[in-house]
């Protein structure tokens, strides 16, 4: 196999079109490099300098082979070069890409995150997978994703985490309501209500009809829609209740809406960023993680 050692003193001879001056670039004795030039030559079978007349000092010149295994040599040491400098960048954070999966309900917690990243980060490629938590978390195990959006609960022994956001839900209804006035609501109450739900492939979906399951009823649903307004509007339109998290009820009107907070049983959103123990984590990764925590270190673990 060729090394790059050997080809690099071929080109320095080339190039410079003397042994003692290729042999101090290189910082080598002439023998070494006269050795060195012999054994690529051996290597190679073929001829790549002009052997000199007898008795005249030996030129440079290349052979027709040695032209053709000259550009050869330059372009296998540039791509030499382009590795060293290709691993600098992404050390440097001058290239890379940041692979995050973010659902749909939980986007809005991480705009200005997203932003800081890139205004610090401008040459790191943002590359997103917008699905429920449950498609984040199998694109996680698939090693897909760099990192993302988890609902609690998850396999902590496979996940590392960073938390994001605990909020209640809300049942969410018009402010005319007969039960807007009240300060809590039991979920066995509201078996014989139409629900607004999410989407069969969120985790929060799965959680709200176990809990109803465990509370002896099945909800009659009337949709299911990934956005939480569209929710609130169908609400607003007397198609029936919704259970939002209070970070979203929180940015509703009040004079049209009331949310009262569920309990028996208390179901919390709980949303973290996570990312597999047993990958490294490349520096594009570490820088976002880094500005998780700047943002989000409010959040008691």
């Amino acid at each position: 196999m060729l090394s790059l050692k050997s080809l690099q003193c071929f080109v320095t001879l080339v190039k410079t079109k003397s042994f003692t001056r290729t042999a101090e670039q290189l910082h080598l004795t002439q023998p070494t490099i006269s050795k060195i030039l012999q054994q690529l030559e051996e290597q190679l079978q073929a001829q790549l300098l002009v052997k000199p007349d007898h008795g005249r000092k030996r030129q440079i010149e290349l052979t027709e082979i040695g032209e053709r295994i000259y550009q050869h040599a330059l372009e296998l040491l540039q791509a030499e070069q382009n590795i060293f400098f290709e691993i600098e960048n992404y050390q440097q954070l001058k290239t890379g890409t940041l692979k995050l999966g973010v659902p749909p309900l939980g986007s809005q917690l991480l705009t200005t995150a997203l932003f800081d990243y890139h205004q610090q980060l401008p040459d790191i490629e943002l590359s997103f997978l917008e699905v429920g938590s449950r498609g984040i978390e199998q694109a996680l195990l698939n090693n897909e994703l760099d990192v993302g959006v988890l609902l609690q609960p998850f396999d902590e022994q496979i996940f590392n985490s960073i938390e994001l956001c605990n909020y209640p839900l809300m049942v969410l209804l018009r402010r005319d309501a007969a039960w807007a006035t009240r300060k809590k609501i039991n979920l066995e109450e509201l078996q014989h209500q139409s629900f607004l739900m999410f989407p069969e492939n969120f985790s929060l979906n799965s959680i709200i009809l176990d809990a109803c399951k465990q509370h002896g009823f099945y909800p009659t649903i009337a949709c299911r829609t990934s956005q939480w307004h569209l929710l609130a509007d169908m609400v607003l339109q007397r198609m029936g209740i919704a259970l939002l998290p209070q970070y979203y009820t929180d940015m509703l009107d009040p004079t049209l809406f009331a949310a009262v907070p569920l309990e028996k049983p208390n179901i919390q959103w709980h949303l973290v960023m996570a990312w597999k123990k047993n990958l490294p984590v490349s520096p594009a990764v570490q820088a976002w993680l880094s500005i998780v925590r700047q943002h989000f270190q409010h959040i008691k673990p």
